[in-house]
């Protein structure tokens, strides 16, 4: 796993100082708590701060080394066949007061990982298979939002579905929403930068259509209801490969 360095904190005053917790220490948990998940597995929640606490709810290895690296699934690669497949409660507090920011809760759980799980990693680039969204011949159908537009965008499941609403969303966004439910990665060559306002019902390429289905497809309902097109490409992407990991021993 890469090393984390930070930059050392002094704090100067007048008075006597009050000595800092090093940025060191607030990487590691005061204390941490994980036990196996035994199946069958109805609810599951990956590990959230909340104050000085960080609980998760049957979440794999795999869960767990999205969340606390901040990347896709599909970005890692490697690792025992169990990492996806064995479940994890994880119960962990942090000492000091205050809440937890998303990096420092993150950098928590990473060096937990590499002390209860042995996980090592290291990061590559790898060339892959990916769609790239342009915008068709016969132009976008979006429609440019104002700078004072209120910014509300969400994904919900529709049936056998998904409905997207933007009133103030990027191509960035849009791509990164597409990624989920493509198949493989969805990078923005569209040129268009700024915020628009649009709504997107698709059945993503990774679910079968029902034969008396006249729902779109995922490329049809994109160039149909935005004007825009996914293309088949190959694009550099960062991976993140799992070299070694061991099953905890519970505590």
């Amino acid at each position: 796993m890469r090393k984390l360095t930070f930059g050392l904190l002094l704090t100067i005053g007048i008075a006597a100082a009050q000595p800092q917790p090093s940025p060191e220490a607030q990487a590691t948990f005061e204390v941490a708590s994980i036990k196996f998940h035994p199946g069958p597995i109805t609810f599951s929640s990956d590990p959230s701060p909340r104050g000085r606490r960080v609980t998760g709810t049957a979440s794999t290895l795999l869960d767990l080394i999205t969340t606390a690296y901040g990347v896709k699934y599909d970005q890692v690669s490697g690792g025992p066949n169990w990492a996806n497949s064995d479940h994890y409660d994880i119960a962990a507090k942090a000492e000091g007061e205050g809440t937890l920011t998303k990096v420092q809760a993150q950098r928590m759980l990473q060096t937990l990982l590499a002390d209860r799980f042995q996980l090592r990693i290291h990061r590559e680039t790898r060339e892959v298979a990916a769609y790239a969204l342009v915008v068709g011949k016969s132009g976008h159908k979006l429609k440019e939002s104002t700078a004072d537009e209120p910014g509300k965008n969400f994904v919900r499941t529709d049936g056998n579905g998904l409905h997207m609403v933007a009133t103030k969303g990027t191509m960035e966004y849009l791509a990164s929403q597409l990624s989920g439910s493509a198949g493989r990665p969805v990078v923005d060559r569209t040129g268009l930068a700024g915020f628009y306002a649009f709504t997107l019902d698709w059945i993503p390429a990774t679910r079968t259509l029902e034969p008396d289905s006249d729902a779109p497809s995922m490329f049809t309902a994109i160039q149909e209801q935005l004007g825009l097109k996914l293309e088949p490409a190959k694009v550099p992407y960062p991976m993140l490969i799992i070299d070694h990991a061991e099953k905890p021993t519970e505590n």
